[in-house]
């Protein structure tokens, strides 16, 4: 039967105290802990999102709410209120907690969760990501409700914990259920964005201050002092795509003397992303039940208005994700050109010519030469890929004790690990063999 939700509200503020005595016992999976080669990738990032999660719930018994049904007022004029206000004893976090009772009222509860954050990050600007603690308290019976708490846990990285009200009888027998990631929800949301054929790829290239990035004679191969100035424009390239949360990877190259001697702009710099509106394609074929490997194939045209947006069926016909898809690499475009601009300004005149070309991942390893002409130098991952790597290496240098034999020598003897994990951070080799695994190229 269903209670009044400002009934709910009270009852819980009168039993703040008694918050965290109220969730029930939550049962996590129990990772399997398999050798790393057997994870799919999706389930390292499960496991490790679970692992997380946990922390989330196990913090929660040193929350304290100190505040209810507070309201943030800005020239006189209430805005917002928020259910309740609290924090952590031993954290410098805020938690900002939201009370839905019902199935409709829950679809409301992000927008009004992140719109309270918003106006609480402003008072204490700048405030990071990890200084706010977003507890709902919803049915978590809404897809969409269920699928944007996994998008904040995966790929925002807000801290964010789901509790599901439970109520019998009487108002006393208020028991919260831990809301936990749904397995197959989690993979289908996750697995849809690794695909070759989802990664755009832009690569501009410059020629000027010979000396300074590349040789001045003819048919030399690059310094020391020159790939460590390639490879400082690819980390800080990297950090710029980090902050605008693009997923994907970036590194520099040069093109051999052979291929430069011949009027190639010799100096690279690749940058590769997922493209959002390929990979919510490509989710949504899945979720209509068609083949990952078939759904990455599938034309923009398959993605239409009302699957995105199904309040809009019969009122809006334009087909616009194909374009949105085209000219999504436009934000590595962006990154790339003023990278370039940027490393190559001087006190006095900066003179440099610039190319530039757009391809997906797959075309660029498998039909274009651009990719086997040139030295390829460090490789910088972001965001999910980043993580990824971050797991698997982890996982491989804290397991290693427990390895047999063969299984150690095989690992060192073919170069699957490296003794220092330093080593491989930031390998070309290593690094692609572990993006190809991740998009299913293993050749």
């Amino acid at each position: 039967m269903p209670f009044d939700e400002r009934k709910v509200q009270k009852y819980i503020w009168n039993h703040s105290e008694d918050l965290f005595a109220m969730i029930e016992k939550p049962n996590f999976e129990v990772d399997p802990n398999k050798k790393t080669w057997e994870y799919a990738p999706w389930e390292l990032l499960y496991f490790k999102l679970l692992k997380d999660y946990e922390e989330l719930y196990k913090s929660l018994e040193r929350a304290e709410l100190f505040g209810c049904e507070v309201g943030l007022e800005k020239d006189g004029e209430n805005t917002i209120r928020a259910d309740f206000l609290g924090d952590l004893e031993g954290d410098n976090g805020l938690i900002i907690c939201e009370l839905k009772m019902n199935r409709q009222a829950e679809r409301q509860a992000y927008t009004e969760l992140f719109a309270y954050a918003n106006h609480v990050r402003g008072k204490f600007a700048p405030m990071g990501r990890r200084d706010i603690f977003y507890l709902l308290i919803s049915p978590m019976e809404e897809r969409i409700v269920r699928e944007a708490t996994i998008n904040n846990l995966l790929y925002d990285k807000n801290r964010i914990l789901a509790l599901v009200p439970k109520i019998e009888d009487s108002l006393d027998t208020l028991k919260f259920e831990l809301w936990i990631p749904d397995k197959e929800e989690f993979r289908n949301f996750a697995s849809s964005s690794f695909a070759a054929e989802n990664i755009d790829v832009f690569k501009i290239c410059w020629k000027g201050a010979m000396g300074k990035w590349s040789p001045i004679e003819r048919g030399k191969a690059p310094t020391a002092d020159m790939i460590h100035q390639l490879n400082k424009v690819a980390h800080y390239a990297s950090q710029i795509m980090e902050a605008n949360g693009i997923n994907g990877f970036v590194f520099c190259s040069q093109s051999y003397p052979e291929v430069r001697d011949e009027g190639y702009l010799e100096n690279g710099l690749t940058l590769c992303g997922i493209n959002p509106f390929e990979s919510a394609k490509t989710r949504f074929l899945v979720q209509q039940g068609c083949p990952l490997e078939e759904a990455v194939r599938v034309g923009m045209d398959a993605l239409k208005t009302e699957d995105i947006f199904p309040a809009l069926k019969g009122k809006c016909d334009k087909a616009l994700w194909g374009w949105r898809s085209i000219g999504w690499p436009s934000c590595l475009d962006e990154i790339g050109f003023e990278v370039v601009k940027r490393v190559n300004q001087t006190v006095g005149p900066s003179y440099y010519e610039r190319d530039k070309g757009c391809l997906t991942w797959e075309s660029y390893l498998h039909r274009s030469a651009e990719d086997k002409l040139c030295w390829n130098y460090d490789i910088i991952l972001t965001g999910l890929f980043r993580e990824l790597y971050d797991i698997k290496l982890e996982r491989h240098y804290n397991a290693f004790k427990d390895y047999t034999q063969e299984e150690k020598g095989g690992l060192i003897e073919d170069g699957v690990l490296e003794y220092h994990c330093i080593d491989m951070i930031y390998s070309q080799r290593h690094v692609r063999d572990f993006i190809d695994g991740l998009i299913g190229y293993n050749e």
